[in-house]
Formats: structure tokens, sequence, C-alpha cells
């Protein structure tokens, strides 16, 4: 956008399903009518190993092709006199932030001064665009810090969306009833120092994108890099992205089919940047065309990152990654795990450890006296690599089944 200072297991069986992840590689991107300027009103796929435009989805010229429906009003607006003006246009405003649901085929996103949560449905045959009737949030639309200019679906299938200020983490439901949840202000990091996440130098705008593991990344438009738990809000700084020229202002992130970010500028149009999370270190996307590589307030794909380091079987989607219990850090660095049963009932519970073939490596019974209990538990020396962690009841029944990474 113009000032854009601005858990896997059951979600991602249905990411090669829709009509978008059928052409493998794909994103859409926010950008301009024409290439270098900075009006945020069209939406084009791009192929995500190269940055190149492949398809414009939407602009003005494609407009009249599109249906709108009004879940306020409980009617089609589609009609000549309301598809013309500003207000029924649906990125009249530009567009701050997008989240693609492959589940469902819908690109979820929201206005530059707009609170609105509206989609385009992917699955109508001849274009249609749909306005909720419920807003993001409810704060001072015309007030830059509560701009939501990040946004994208989570690895539990949930949509998130976050205000620049990042004072408001909202959750949304993707299904037929559409539930907004505002989880609240994200929390700083305990080695966050002067780098917060609540600074509008150096931490607002930017975009989201989604992990395996359930966990949120925000790269803000000042190229820093934060790793949310959207359970316990904590937003931890990983550091400042590095390579990237002196102009480059990353404003749009999303993830390619191999598991890697890549990163869009709004004002940079001659290439893309792979970024490495692990080392923070960015590269250019070499092999694209810059003629058709455009300048983008946002990315939206339907991949997650660390999305290829093996999925463990036969896991009830229903408890997984859920609101019950909270687990971090994760991934483990120091092999001690905390975890806070935040709605946990008091009773009797067994605390299960599995490798990747499901071998039981730690088992222990604890006794849970009542909501935000928090257990301290030393893993034993495991190998790094990837874990099964469960909370089961005396009548066996799982109550939280997640994977962590133990490094």
């Amino acid at each position: 956008m113009k000032n854009k200072i601005l858990p896997l297991i059951a979600f991602s069986a249905v990411l090669f399903s829709s009509a978008l992840q059928a052409q493998q590689n794909r994103a859409f991107a926010v950008t301009s009518d024409v290439k270098g300027t900075f009006f945020w009103n069209s939406i084009r796929e791009i192929d995500l190993s190269s940055g190149e435009v492949t398809k414009t989805f939407y602009d003005k010229s494609l407009h009249p092709k599109f249906e709108i429906v009004s879940h306020y009003k409980a009617t089609d607006v589609s009609n000549t006199a309301s598809r013309g003006s500003m207000k029924m246009m649906p990125m009249a405003e530009g567009v701050a932030a997008t989240a693609f649901d492959a589940k469902h085929n819908r690109l979820y996103y929201t206005t530059m001064r707009g609170t609105e949560l509206r989609y385009f449905d992917l699955n109508s045959p001849s274009g249609k665009i749909v306005y909720h009737d419920i807003p993001l949030f409810t704060g001072n639309r015309l007030d830059e810090a509560n701009v939501i200019t990040r946004m994208t679906i989570g690895a539990d299938g949930a949509g998130y969306a976050l205000t620049n200020d990042g004072k408001n983490l909202i959750r949304f439901s993707t299904d037929q009833k559409t539930v907004i949840t505002n989880l609240g202000e994200l929390v700083d990091g305990k080695n966050n120092g002067s780098i917060s996440v609540h600074n509008l130098c150096s931490s607002w705008g930017g975009d989201m994108v989604g992990d395996a593991y359930g966990n949120l990344y925000l790269v803000s438009m000042r190229n820093h890099l934060f790793k949310i738990n959207p359970q316990t809000r904590i937003a931890d700084h990983l550091g400042l992205i590095k390579g990237l020229p002196a102009d480059f202002t990353s404003n749009g992130m999303a993830v390619d089919a191999d598991g890697n970010a890549l990163l869009s500028s709004a004002t940079f149009a001659t290439n893309y940047f792979r970024l490495n999370i692990g080392t923070l270190e960015a590269s250019p996307v070499k092999n694209g065309n810059s003629d058709i590589i455009f300048n983008a307030s946002d990315l939206a794909s339907s991949y997650l990152l660390y999305q290829n380091r093996g999925i463990p079987a036969k896991i009830t989607p229903e408890v997984l990654g859920n609101e019950m219990v909270s687990v971090f850090p994760n991934p483990v660095a120091n092999k001690v795990l905390t975890v806070k049963f935040d709605k946990i009932p008091a009773g009797k519970y067994n605390l299960t450890l599995l490798d990747a073939s499901g071998k039981g490596v730690l088992a222990r019974s604890l006794v849970i006296n009542g909501f935000g209990q928090v257990e301290r538990i030393n893993l034993p020396k495991t190998a790094s690599g990837m874990y099964m962690l469960k909370l089961t009841g005396d009548s066996r029944k799982e109550f939280y089944n997640n994977k962590i990474v133990v490094q």
C-alpha cells in the first residue's frame, strides 16, 4: 500500500484443492493499474518462482464483470448506479491487506481506511465480491495506527489480521458463519529491546504469513521480522533483514510451494526477494523478467512456512493448536518447554511427547487445579527434530495435540 508503514495438519490437506493451487506456485499480488505507481486497486496473479505477473485477476477494466453482494444490505448491489459509486467500488480506497483461504477458495481483504472484511469468491465462475456486515475492528479507521495492514490464513485455517500499531490481533473464522475475535494487544518478547512491535518507525506496515506449527511471522515495512505466537500474543523480534536494496520496503510477504518466504515492495519494481528465515538473508529472485514484475503493497498465497518438514499422521484436527493450551517456546532451544493450561478444567491428565515415528520419549501424569496453571517440562536428551505433544484425560480424550520442534 502507498504508506504501508504498514497447525498445518488438517488445513494442509486442502491446500492443493483450490483453483489457484492447481496452477502450482502461484500467489495474488495487490498492485496498481500501472507498474511503478501507488494506487493499490488491482489484483494480479504472480509466479512465486520469479515474481512475474501471469494474469490480471481484477482491475477497473474488469470491474463490470464482477457481482457485488453485501451481507449488510442483504441485497445484490451490482446495478449500474451502485457499481459506479466510489462507495461500492471494492478497492477504491486501496487495499492494505489480503489473505488467501485455499479451503474455501476465497481471497479476503480490507481496504486502506476500512475495517470491513470482504472477499473475492473464487468459486464464482463470473466473479463475485462479498461484503461482510461486521467489521474486523471498531477503532477509528481514520487513525493510521488502527489501519489493518497485515493479514494471513494460519495453520489452523483461521484468518489473522493485525493493526499497524500491533494493539489489535484479530482472528476470523472462514466457515459459513464468520466469527471475529479480537485477541488483544501483542506483547513484546523479553529480548526485543528497543525494537518494539508497536514502534511506528520500525514495526508498522508490512505483511504476515503463517508457519506449519501455528506461529505467525510479521515483516514490517522497515524490514524487521517478528515471530508471533497467537495463543500468547508474544511477538519476538528476530532481527533486521539483510541483503535488501536501500530503497526496498517490505510491504508484501508470501510463502512459495517449497515453504520459502518471498518479499515484495511498494517502492521497488525490479525484482522480488527470497528470504531465508533462519539467517534473515534476502536474495533477489534472479530469473524474473523485470518488465512484468510489479511493485506490490501485499501478497497472499496458500502455503505455510516449513510445511514440507513432514506431517505426522492420524492427528485429530479439532484438538490441534487450540486455545486451551499454550506451549512455548516453539522451536525449543534449550530442552525446556513451558506448557500453560489456559482453559483446561481441573482434573488428572497425561502429557506425552512422541517422536516422528510415533515412539514415546516422555510421559508425565499431571494434576491440573484450574485455568492458567503453568508447568515447565524438562525434555529428555532427544535429538533435534519434530515431535508431537499430546494432552489426554483419564478417559483418553484428547485436549491438545500439536507439533513442536526441538533444536
